[in-house]
């Protein structure tokens, strides 16, 4: 099972690499441009997901404690509240965030041991309520959580003209 999240990992870090290559270059009223999309713009629907990967990356230093891409990574240190003001002088401070995020992550799969896929984590979601589940299916959650809104993001891009397609996997793991 850990060969898949291997997988899914590198997936996830070159796919949000093909998103910021192709957004990188395009004007702030485009990646502002409001829209009638649940996350009503790309940037916050990036913004959405970079903060989802943020909060279970905080979750998962509470879980593995002794984890190396955890201690090491800047982006844990980030004020989670505040990071949208952060980003409003400087919206493309969100592209370098993300990076260090996918780099994190695919730190963090590596560090974890097969036979801990299987164990339960506890963790307090949004509400603050105590919440336990295994970690493979954690893991499937947040990746598959990733692949729902990168799927916006692709409609987004259709929107203004910007050719995209990096859903294929097989060549990317």
């Amino acid at each position: 099972m850990k060969t898949i999240f291997h997988a899914f990992a590198k997936y996830n870090q070159s796919v949000n690499l093909s998103i910021l290559e192709l957004t990188e270059p395009l004007s702030e009223e485009q990646i502002m441009m409001k829209t009638k999309a649940f996350f009503p713009s790309i940037f916050e629907t990036m913004f959405h997901n970079l903060l989802s990967d943020l909060f279970w990356l905080t979750r998962f230093k509470g879980v593995f404690p002794e984890s190396k891409a955890l201690a090491g990574s800047e982006v844990i240190s980030l004020d989670l509240r505040g990071l949208k003001k952060e980003y409003e002088p400087e919206y493309k401070k969100l592209f370098q965030h993300r990076r260090q995020a996918d780099e994190t992550i695919s730190q963090l799969i590596g560090e974890i041991d097969e036979n801990q896929l299987n164990s339960a984590v506890k963790y307090k979601n949004f509400k603050g309520d105590e919440v336990e589940g295994l970690l493979w299916k954690i893991l499937l959650q947040w990746f598959n959580h990733q692949t729902h809104h990168r799927g916006q993001i692709s409609v987004l891009l259709d929107m203004i003209d910007v050719k995209n397609d990096y859903s294929s996997m097989m060549n990317r793991i």
